[in-house]
């Protein structure tokens, strides 16, 4: 009973949240702090062992359990994606990727995309910091950034041309014409953005910062065709 009425808790303005992820394209969620992190960090680092990302992990699938975001956050968010984006798929349609960074790892910074699911979540599940004041993989996100695509040619098209912006000069030169976010996650409340228009990338996690960060990412409604961009990316993923 007791877990009950905590994950009742968690989401009982939900609707007041969802509103502002209608208004302004992202909004924070309450902090998932007190929800055992240390424990669901340590058995997903080991199911991942060397690995930076991990798709459909069961530690992944056991926090999304446990926060019964089935129960309260998917159907609101698909009632949201059949009204406003003409999607015609269910809950089924869920893209899981657990990504864990080491301090040093300079591969993972600036990687800027748009997703290919309607929705995105991150759940930060273990945040470093860095004492002297370096990057720890902050999350960049630029909300907005485009509208959403209706048409696959275009969104591939789209997505080329802003991947010429993936580096450090470009993010400066994107921050000029639009506003540029940066999360932290030191709070530990989750981000939840529209994934297809919010352009989003991450700095490097510098080699001094105090260990490994790990995110769970949460996509919601693949309504891209599947010859899609989205789909053949996810393909040479798994290869």
């Amino acid at each position: 009973m007791r877990k009950k009425n905590i994950i009742k808790n968690y989401w009982n303005d939900l609707d007041n949240r969802l509103e502002s992820l209608m208004k302004n394209g992202v909004v924070k969620l309450k902090s998932i702090k007190d929800f055992e992190l240390d424990t669901i960090s340590k058995e997903t680092f080991k199911e991942m062992k060397n690995l930076t990302f991990l798709e459909s992990g069961l530690n992944h699938k056991n926090f999304l359990n446990f926060i019964e975001m089935d129960k309260y956050l998917s159907p609101k968010l698909l009632n949201i994606a059949r009204k406003f984006f003409n999607y015609k798929g269910d809950l089924t349609n869920k893209y899981l990727i657990s990504r864990k960074v080491e301090p040093g790892n300079i591969k993972e910074k600036y990687r800027l995309h748009f997703d290919s699911h309607i929705f995105t979540i991150v759940f930060p599940i273990k945040i470093p910091n860095s004492l002297t004041g370096n990057n720890c993989g902050e999350l960049i996100y630029f909300k907005n950034a485009r509208s959403h695509p209706n048409n696959e040619i275009l969104n591939i098209i789209d997505k080329i041309n802003f991947k010429r912006f993936a580096s450090k000069k470009g993010i400066e030169k994107l921050s000029k014409n639009f506003e540029i976010n940066i999360e932290k996650f030191e709070n530990y409340e989750p981000l939840l953005f529209f994934g297809k228009t919010t352009l989003h990338t991450n700095y490097a996690l510098s080699s001094d910062c105090s260990g490994y960060r790990l995110t769970m990412l949460t996509h919601l409604f693949d309504d891209t065709p599947k010859y899609g961009l989205g789909n053949l990316l996810r393909l040479l993923r798994n290869r």
